[in-house]
């Protein structure tokens, strides 16, 4: 199950670094001038299952 977009429901794309805000492009562009500045929930997903493997070895 992928993350929603707080604004408008559909699939998110990017999320503000350490919250669980996240929006689908069409937003994020809307209400950010500069996408660099949120962190693709890719990035967030491969980064937390890093910190799991780490936690179990």
């Amino acid at each position: 199950m992928g993350k929603k977009c707080i604004m408008c429901e559909e699939d998110a794309g990017f999320c503000i670094k350490g919250t669980s805000e996240c929006y689908c492009e069409e937003c994020a562009k809307e209400h950010f001038s500069d996408l660099d500045l949120l962190q693709r929930v890719e990035e967030q997903a491969q980064s937390l299952k890093k910190a799991v493997e780490t936690q179990d070895s």
